[in-house]
């Protein structure tokens, strides 16, 4: 069995990996169009951040690693077309005949709407979510003073906090009106939003949309009531599927994410969709959601390679966890927000609190809990604090994915250590007490 895969991030990788334990006599050939595999999409931050020596460091897997497995991998190299009929793919530099074909080529970050006056739109794209953008970047984000930042979801909060740490002007646009708006409702970010006003050299712009990009000595950015001066842009607005001519060939949906069954088989015969590329089930909405999430895009391309020979694995999809710190505090979320609780069929309620980390760390952590109303079952989980708490939210996603209630959560099981822990864990206290009243 010939097995191809076209793109060797998250999605990509797992799929290789997996395919080879599952069918050790499988020929397995991975395509990417970068000169390295397993890039990390925040690679430059964490570079920048001193933690990798390299930029070329910031990846989970190397070339060498997967060739060790009996995995081919082909750099540089670009999916041009692709004929299902024929069961072939032309990249720029050969073509190839598949049994089976993953498309795990994943989104791009460069903004459909927002362009550079008087420059080629194709040749200016001011992300950083792969090895080559970042590359080519990288000397005039050190060299900048002012950076201005056009969306303010996890990527671009994390872009500001970064650049301040290295004492750099930061311009943060938003179009909502507060920031990561998809993971956290307004109110319970309060206290995160009180702090970041006091960070000088910061500056928030929400509620506002781009409306021009222009560069001569800086760029400048043309707000729809102001224009800002800066050395660099970027822009982290949300991804979307890399637009292609051959994905055509497949049935889409509106947005350009390609169409996939419950195994995440595409409309042509052998070829799976995966990663960024699709929409996927969400447990507590009647619809799927598009997750561009590195969580996401490795659990589909393992399951996608556990249905190479024969459908026997549907695909779950996902809860959208995110986890981040940016500006020394820890957010994490997992499920559905109060904000968006129109996509749930029925009646949700909430509930807020606020525990202090342990009995010897005495810092907060602040809590929101969704749940559904008649039943009591968890539906989504907010956790805001200046020490890390952000694995205390895998266990709030393994309860929705299980429709626990909260009752039941009242009883769940965690160790105590008083250097560690509160009496009562987050999950245990929802179900307790009044909302205003700190715990222990």
């Amino acid at each position: 069995m010939k097995i191809y895969i076209i793109g060797a991030s998250f999605a990509g990788v797992s799929c290789g990996v997996h395919a080879r334990e599952l069918y050790p006599d499988a020929e397995i050939t991975i395509i990417e169009k970068n000169p390295i595999v397993g890039f990390l999409p925040g690679g430059l931050l964490l570079y920048l951040q001193n933690k990798f020596e390299n930029l070329n460091d910031a990846v989970f897997t190397t070339k060498k690693q997967l060739e060790e497995q009996r995995i081919n991998v082909k750099l540089s190299e670009t999916l041009f077309d692709c004929d299902p009929e024929k069961h072939e793919i032309t990249t720029s530099k050969n073509t190839y005949h598949y049994d089976k074909l993953v498309l795990a080529n994943g989104s791009e970050q460069k903004s459909l709407n927002i362009g550079l006056e008087d420059e080629d739109d194709d040749e200016w794209d001011p992300s950083f979510k792969n090895y080559d953008l970042s590359n080519k970047i990288l000397a005039q984000i050190k060299n900048a003073s002012t950076i201005a930042i056009i969306g303010a979801g996890q990527a671009g909060m994390e872009a500001a906090s970064t650049f301040v740490d290295l004492n750099k002007t930061v311009h943060l646009i938003e179009a909502m009106d507060y920031p990561l708006f998809k993971y956290f409702d307004p109110d319970f970010l309060k206290p995160f939003l009180t702090a970041l006003k006091k960070i000088p050299n910061v500056h928030f712009h929400f509620n506002t949309t781009v409306t021009e990009v222009t560069k001569n000595e800086q760029y400048e950015i043309l707000l729809d009531e102001q224009k800002i001066a800066s050395d660099h842009v970027l822009t982290t607005v949300n991804v979307h599927p890399q637009l292609a001519k051959f994905t055509k060939k497949f049935k889409l949906h509106s947005d350009n994410t390609i169409q996939i069954n419950d195994y995440l088989e595409t409309s042509a015969q052998d070829v799976f969709a995966v990663g960024d590329l699709i929409h996927s089930p969400v447990r507590i909405r009647e619809e799927g959601a598009y997750l561009p999430q590195i969580n996401h895009a490795v659990r589909s391309g393992v399951v996608a390679a556990e249905n190479l020979r024969q459908t026997q694995m549907k695909f779950k999809g996902g809860l959208r966890t995110i986890g981040t710190k940016v500006f020394d505090w820890y957010l994490t979320s997992t499920g559905l927000i109060e904000e968006e609780a129109f996509v749930y069929s029925g009646e949700v309620a909430t509930k807020s609190f606020t525990q202090n980390a342990s009995l010897v760390d005495k810092t907060p952590i602040y809590c929101k809990a969704v749940f559904e109303k008649a039943s009591k079952k968890l539906l989504g989980m907010q956790l805001l604090s200046q020490t890390n708490c952000l694995e205390k939210i895998n266990t709030a996603a393994l309860a929705i994915e299980n429709g626990v209630t909260l009752a039941e959560l009242m009883q769940n099981d965690y160790f105590f250590q008083p250097e560690f822990t509160n009496v009562m864990e987050p999950l245990n206290r929802i179900n307790m007490g009044s909302e205003t009243r700190h715990a222990f």
